[in-house]
């Protein structure tokens, strides 16, 4: 039997068994992946020199690198995605889009404060790494489901593995070139890879950041955490939405205006 295929109304084109069914039932509303966020970054793509570099973090099966691609065949294209089963999937649908392997790099680590190695948490679209307290501070309704798994009344999804990581200044440098639009996924890590990222912050090596903020279900302060450690470095804020009507995420759109030429240079060597 052949396989299943969504196509989302952008054209971008995946497998419908990577698909859960809380994603499905949003898609019916209306057919786009986030329909909040999407609405902000086709603007952005759009606005990028033909010649420009995009860098998704935290990629999974690749809707947001395969629309760039589509919407801006000439920018140069990184993935950051630490998750094997979802380079997979990205594969996968990189040859269901027509696309190459060359049409982007993927990168395999993990992004966070620190180069090194630490526990990766599969939970499917919401994996992440631990953060720098390895999830200490955990809301009641975790603890709970925790006690629970220990108890054997509550079977547990958490699969935990190790991946090697590694912070945003690390791969600019490996990038070698400034970012016009960094776009991040990260599951509640974005303030630790933003301080992974000082000399990039500092130097504008990143041009525009736009950012899934994670945490107002368990009263967090991710997004004003955010806003607070980008604006210090000298970023404007052009979207401020910590709570979009359509998707679970807040967004935060934050550009530096000039970037330092020579701190730049000196950043990728």
């Amino acid at each position: 039997m052949e396989p299943i295929v969504h196509t989302f109304e952008n054209g971008v084109r995946v497998f419908e068994d990577q698909l859960l069914e809380e994603q499905r039932a949003r898609y019916r509303k209306r057919n786009v992946h986030e329909a909040d966020e999407e609405e902000i970054f086709v603007r952005l793509i759009r606005s990028l020199p033909p010649d420009g570099c995009f860098v998704d973090v935290g990629a999974a099966i690749g809707y947001y690198l395969i629309l760039a691609r589509k919407l801006s065949p000439g920018l140069t294209i990184h993935g950051v995605e630490p998750l094997a089963r979802h380079r997979r999937f990205l594969a996968d649908n990189m040859r269901l889009n027509e696309l190459a392997e060359d049409d982007f790099t993927i990168h395999c680590e993990g992004l966070t404060s620190a180069d090194g190695e630490e526990t990766f948490h599969d939970r499917g679209y919401s994996s992440r790494l631990d953060d720098a307290k390895g999830e200490r501070k955990l809301h009641f309704s975790a603890r709970w489901k925790r006690l629970l798994q220990g108890l054997g009344l509550r079977k547990s999804k958490d699969v935990t593995l190790r991946v090697s990581t590694i912070t945003l200044d690390t791969l600019v440098r490996r990038i070698g070139r400034p970012i016009d639009l960094l776009q991040m996924d990260v599951q509640g890590l974005e303030v630790e890879v933003l301080k992974g990222a000082e000399a990039s912050l500092q130097a504008g090596t990143v041009k525009t950041f736009l950012i899934g903020t994670h945490g107002r279900a368990r009263g967090l302060t991710m997004h004003e955490d955010c806003r607070r450690l980008l604006t210090s470095h000298g970023y404007l804020i052009d979207v401020d939405n910590p709570a979009p009507s359509d998707q679970p995420d807040g967004i935060l759109v934050a550009t530096k205006q000039a970037l330092n030429t020579d701190d730049s240079i000196a950043l990728s060597r």
